[in-house]
C-alpha cells in the first residue's frame, strides 16, 4: 500500500453521519454530516475536505464504507456513493461491518470491564442488531456474525457477564453481571471506519462495486410488508 495513498471513509449507518479522509497512515480530516442529512451533506463534505487539502475526487484511491446493519436509507446512500467513486475513479472499495466500528468505542481493559461485550442497535419489535465480542490481545474480536437478538438472548450469549453498548435499548431487567454503558458510545465514527478500512485493505480485503451492498441482517420493513401482501394474494388465489 502506497504511503501517500488517499483514502476516504463513509459512515451513514446511524443518525449521526460523518466522513473521514487520510493520506497514507495520517488522518487528514473528519466532517460531521448532521443528524439524518446524509443525502444532502455527504458529497459536499467530501468536496470540502478535498479542496482544503488540494485534492480532487480522482485522487481518492480507496473508499471504506460502514456497511451495516443500521439505517436502511443511510446505508444505501453510502453504498451508492462508494459505487459511483469506484466506477468513476477506479478507487478500491472496502466494506466495514458497522458493529465492528461501534465496538471500538468500548474500552479494552481487564481492570475495568469483563472480557466479553455486545453491541446492540435497536431494530424495533424488542430486538436489536447484535454483535457479540471478546477481548483478545487488547482488541475486540467478533465471536460470530451479526444477528437479531433480544436482551435476554444477549445475556445468555454473554453468560451473564460482560458489557453492553447500544442505543435505545429495549426495556430489560439486566443482571448484575452485565454493565450497560452510556449510549453515546454506540455512535459509529468515520475515523474508526477509516482505520478499520486501512487494516482490511492491508490484508487485501477489497470488494467490487457489484459486491458492495448494504448488510441489513433482515429485510427492510417495506419489503417485508410487500412480501406479506404477495403471500396473502397467492393464498386467496388458491
Amino acid at each position: 500500500m502506497s504511503d501517500q495513498q488517499v483514502s476516504l471513509a463513509i459512515e451513514t449507518s446511524s443518525r449521526h453521519g460523518s466522513v473521514a479522509m487520510g493520506r497514507g497512515d495520517a488522518l487528514l480530516a473528519t466532517a460531521e454530516l448532521g443528524q439524518q442529512r446524509h443525502a444532502v451533506g455527504l458529497m459536499p463534505a467530501v468536496d470540502a475536505i478535498c479542496r482544503e487539502h488540494d485534492l480532487a475526487p480522482r485522487d481518492i484511491q480507496q473508499v471504506s464504507v460502514s456497511i451495516g446493519p443500521g439505517s436502511f436509507t443511510g446505508l444505501r446512500i453510502a453504498v451508492t456513493a462508494a459505487k459511483m467513486l469506484g466506477h468513476v475513479t477506479g478507487a478500491k472499495l472496502v466494506a466495514v461491518p458497522t458493529l465492528d466500528v461501534v465496538i471500538q468505542n468500548m474500552p479494552v481493559s481487564q481492570d475495568k470491564l469483563p472480557g466479553a461485550g455486545a453491541v446492540m442497535l435497536n431494530a424495533k419489535r424488542g430486538q436489536c442488531f447484535t454483535g457479540i465480542y471478546e477481548q483478545r490481545d487488547e482488541a475486540w474480536v467478533a465471536r460470530s456474525e451479526a444477528a437479531l437478538m433480544t436482551p435476554a438472548q444477549v445475556c445468555e450469549a454473554l453468560n451473564g457477564q460482560g458489557a453492553v453498548v447500544g442505543d435505545h435499548l429495549p426495556e430489560h431487567d439486566w443482571p448484575a453481571g452485565i454493565t450497560v454503558l452510556d449510549e453515546s458510545l454506540a455512535v459509529p465514527r468515520a475515523e474508526v471506519v477509516w482505520q478499520l478500512g486501512r487494516e482490511r485493505a492491508a490484508r487485501g480485503q477489497f470488494v467490487t462495486p457489484l459486491e458492495m451492498v448494504p448488510f441489513y441482517v433482515r429485510l427492510p420493513e417495506a419489503e417485508e410488508v410487500w412480501q406479506q401482501k404477495q403471500a396473502g394474494g397467492a393464498q386467496r388465489k388458491c
